[in-house]
């Protein structure tokens, strides 16, 4: 092994999401440990597979466990759940992680480092914003449709900032595009900017991501709801710049029709991300004077869809 190659993963979740960036971590020869609970079995007998547009690959023989208590400490724990499953990180954490093990939660909403930061205090903590289109289709594959990027940031500066130069560097060496936003908080709501209208509106109208940007109704609502995220953000001190918006806009123009993890979620039966993406921005909007009712309307009307589901 390189001395490149000194960091060691566990990925938490190997889904969409960390089946993509992990399997490329694995690929690139990071040691990498991968917790899949209901995957395990399929894929310690058959490997993972990534397809992309980026280049397929296929990974055998690589280490997958379906109990956290077998996984070994590793440098940095990525947290890939869903956010709705974060319960089991008051139990799981502690079993994974020395004090001195990064966490990394590449998951959406506000608020969930500071959950974290209760369970290990002595641990650096970092978000990280990913910006792709990703989906499981079976066990074990993952279909990688565009983009990929990821933000990352510091909960506590004092302990995290260590970590992130190696964490970027690991995850560019893997060919995963990696930049640093000091702010953690604005960096959290640029990501709503996107997540909040197009995960909420793909599942209360059942339309893809073109869909929406092709009806000039929806996508008039799309802006309606950005601008909204950007008052939130703004109330909570994280100016956001037009020139995003319209950043966010182009890019899903562009993109490969898309079902958001929302829509999927809702199509699926699963819960859906809406404490995190949409009552927790909410919260921290009001607790600055700020009302937000577009999103408050949308909020309460896939509640009404969520107890269907």
């Amino acid at each position: 092994m390189s001395d490149k190659h000194t960091l060691s993963f566990a990925i938490i979740g190997t889904g969409a999401i960390g089946g993509y960036y992990g399997g490329l971590l694995a690929r690139t020869g990071y040691p990498t440990h991968f917790l899949a609970r209901s995957d395990a079995q399929y894929m310690q007998q058959h490997g993972l597979t990534v397809r992309s547009p980026k280049g397929d690959f296929h990974l055998t023989n690589i280490a997958v466990y379906q109990n956290s208590s077998d996984l070994p400490d590793c440098d940095v724990v990525c947290v890939c759940l869903k956010t709705t499953h974060n319960d089991i990180l008051q139990r799981l954490l502690p079993q994974i992680t020395t004090p001195e093990t990064a966490i990394v939660l590449i998951q959406n909403g506000l608020g969930e480092e500071e959950k974290i930061a209760k369970i290990l205090p002595e641990n650096p903590i970092l978000g990280c914003m990913a910006f792709i289109c990703s989906t499981k289709s079976k066990p074990g594959i993952i279909e990688h449709l565009d983009y990929g990027h990821v933000i990352l940031a510091p909960y506590s500066a004092c302990s995290a900032n260590s970590a992130l130069e190696a964490i970027k560097a690991a995850f560019q060496d893997a060919g995963i595009s990696t930049t640093i936003e000091p702010d953690l908080m604005l960096a959290r709501w640029k990501k709503l900017m996107w997540n909040i209208p197009y995960n909420g509106l793909s599942v209360l109208l059942n339309a893809t991501t073109d869909r929406i940007m092709a009806d000039p109704d929806s996508r008039s609502l799309i802006i309606e709801l950005m601008r909204e995220v950007q008052s939130g953000a703004k109330a909570c001190g994280c100016p956001i710049e037009d020139s995003f918006l319209e950043k966010m806009l182009s890019n899903t123009q562009k993109m490969t029709p898309y079902k958001t993890s929302m829509m999927l979620d809702y199509a699926s039966g699963s819960p859906m991300e809406l404490e995190s993406m949409f009552a927790a921005p909410l919260r921290y909007a009001q607790a600055k004077g700020t009302s937000l009712p577009r999103i408050e309307t949308l909020y309460k009307a896939l509640m009404f869809k969520d107890k269907g589901s």
